[in-house]
C-alpha cells in the first residue's frame, strides 16, 4: 500500500534542489568565474585606454616641435599664420619646398609643411618629418588644419561657417494621433527598466537553457527515478524543479549583477560615468517589468523542464535545447515590427501570443512602448495559461517514461497508464 502524499513534500524537493546545488563547487564557479571575467576586461580595457591615450596625447603634442611652412599657393592669410604663431608655438616661414626639405633632413625642422601651387584645384598638402627626431606614427597634420581654418573662417560669413561644419543644431517636436506632444527624453527614461528586464531575461537565457535541459535527466541516468517517485508525487517533483532552478538562475544572477552594480554606483558617485539621462521609477514601469521577467523565466524554464522529461540522456536533451532556443529568440530577427505602433502587423502578434517567443515579443513591445495595457494582461495570460499547461504534459510524460534508460521515446507506453505506485 503505498503512502498518502504528504503537503511538504513540494518544499522539500525545493529546498532539496537548491541546497544541493548550492553545496556544488561547479555551481559557484560558473557563478563567479563570469564577473571576474568582466572584471578583468573592464580592468585591463580601462588600463589600455588609458595607456593609448597618454602615448596618442604624448605623439601628437606639436608644442615642443620645431615647425617650418612654405605656402607656394598662397592660400594662407598672414593673419592666421600670426595668430597661430601667438597663441601656438612659432612657424618658421621658408622660401621654397627645397628648402623646407633640407632643414628637415639636417635635423634644423622637425615638421615642414608645403601647400603647392595648384592646392586650389588638387585640394592636397605635404607634410615632411624625420623619423629619428619624431614618431612615424605621430599625426603632425593638427597645426596646418588649424590654419587652414582660420584662414577659410575670414572668406565666409559665420553663418555659412556653421552650416559648413555641422555645426548647426536641430531640434524637433513629435506630435501623437491625438495631438499630444511627444516628449523623447520621458520617453527614452521610460524605455531603461524594460530594457534591462529584457537583457536579464535574455542573459538568463543564454546562461541557464542548456542546464534547465537536463534538469530531469540525471535521475534518469542515475537509475534513481523510480526510487523518487515512489515517495514523491511527479507534480510536486516536476514543480519543485522548476521553482528551485528558477532560484537557482537569480541566485547565479544576483551573483553576476552585484559586482556589476558596485562598479556602476562606484563609477557614478565619482563621476567616471557621466549622468545625462533619467531613469522612470513609477510602480507600474517596475511592476511590468518584474512580472513579465517572472513569468517569463518561469514559462521558459517550464518549456526545458518538459523537454527534460522527455529524453533519457543529456546527449538527447542537448539536441531539444537548440530548437526551444531558436523560438525563444526568434522575435530577435523581426525587432523591427515591435518598434512602433505602425509597424504592428500578423507577424507582431502571432510572436506576441505563441508561447515559446511570447516573453522577447512581449518585452521588445514593452521597451519600445508599443504594447496596451490590454494586451500586456493578455499575453501574461497567454504565459501563465501555457505554463500550466507545459507543468500537466512533464507531469504526463515524467509518470510514464522516468524508467526510460533507453536512447529513444517509446511512444506505447508514453500514451499507457502511469504505474500504479507511483505517488
Amino acid at each position: 500500500m503505498s503512502r498518502k502524499p504528504t503537503n511538504t513534500n513540494l518544499g522539500n524537493v525545493v529546498r532539496f534542489e537548491i541546497i544541493r546545488n548550492l553545496k556544488k563547487p561547479t555551481f559557484w564557479i560558473a557563478a563567479l568565474i563570469l564577473p571576474f571575467l568582466l572584471i578583468g576586461y573592464i580592468a585591463l580595457a580601462s588600463f589600455t585606454g588609458q595607456s593609448a591615450e597618454q602615448a596618442a596625447g604624448q605623439d601628437t603634442d606639436m608644442s615642443t616641435l620645431k615647425l617650418g611652412l612654405y605656402d607656394a599657393s598662397g592660400y594662407l592669410s598672414t593673419d592666421a599664420i600670426d595668430t597661430y604663431s601667438d597663441t601656438k608655438n612659432k612657424i618658421e616661414i621658408l622660401e621654397s619646398k627645397e628648402q623646407g626639405i633640407a632643414a628637415v633632413k639636417d635635423n634644423d625642422l622637425n615638421v615642414f609643411y608645403h601647400l603647392p601651387p595648384d592646392f586650389n584645384e588638387v585640394f592636397s598638402a605635404e607634410i615632411y618629418a624625420k623619423a629619428d627626431s619624431t614618431s612615424i606614427f605621430s599625426n603632425y597634420e593638427g597645426p596646418l588644419r588649424l590654419l587652414l581654418t582660420i584662414t577659410a573662417t575670414d572668406h565666409v560669413e559665420p553663418i555659412d561657417f556653421a552650416i559648413i561644419s555641422n555645426a548647426i543644431e536641430f531640434s524637433t517636436t513629435n506630435f501623437t494621433v491625438d495631438n499630444t506632444e511627444v516628449d523623447l527624453t520621458a520617453q527614452l527614461s521610460q524605455m531603461i527598466i524594460p530594457g534591462i528586464g529584457l537583457a536579464l531575461f535574455y542573459i538568463l537565457v543564454v546562461m541557464f537553457g542548456n542546464r534547465l535541459t537536463t534538469a530531469m535527466v540525471e535521475e534518469k541516468e542515475n537509475r534513481i527515478s523510480e526510487m523518487i517517485l515512489t515517495s514523491l508525487n511527479p507534480k510536486d517533483l516536476i514543480i519543485g524543479k522548476i521553482i528551485s532552478l528558477i532560484a537557482l538562475g537569480f541566485i547565479q544572477l544576483a551573483v553576476l549583477l552585484i559586482p556589476i552594480i558596485v562598479l556602476a554606483t562606484f563609477g557614478f558617485s565619482n563621476n567616471l560615468i557621466p549622468i545625462d539621462f533619467t531613469i522612470d521609477f513609477s510602480f507600474w514601469t517596475i511592476f511590468s517589468t518584474l512580472v513579465l521577467l517572472l513569468s517569463s523565466f518561469f514559462l521558459f524554464t517550464s518549456l526545458c523542464v518538459a523537454i527534460s522529461t522527455l529524453v533519457p540522456t543529456a546527449k538527447d536533451a542537448g539536441q531539444f535545447a537548440g530548437v526551444i532556443m531558436i523560438l525563444v529568440i526568434l522575435p530577435l530577427f523581426f525587432i523591427a515590427s515591435f518598434m512602433s505602433p505602425d509597424s504592428t502587423n500578423a507577424m507582431t502578434y502571432f510572436l506576441s501570443y505563441f508561447p515559446p517567443s511570447a516573453p522577447i515579443s512581449l518585452m521588445f513591445r514593452h521597451v519600445f512602448g508599443t504594447l496596451p495595457i490590454h494586451e500586456f494582461f493578455i499575453g501574461l495570460a497567454v504565459i501563465a495559461i501555457s505554463s500550466f499547461l507545459v507543468i500537466k504534459l512533464s507531469v504526463f510524460i515524467y509518470s510514464r517514461t522516468a524508467i526510460e534508460f533507453t536512447s529513444r521515446v517509446n511512444l506505447r507506453k508514453l500514451l499507457s497508464s502511469p504505474r500504479k505506485n507511483w505517488k
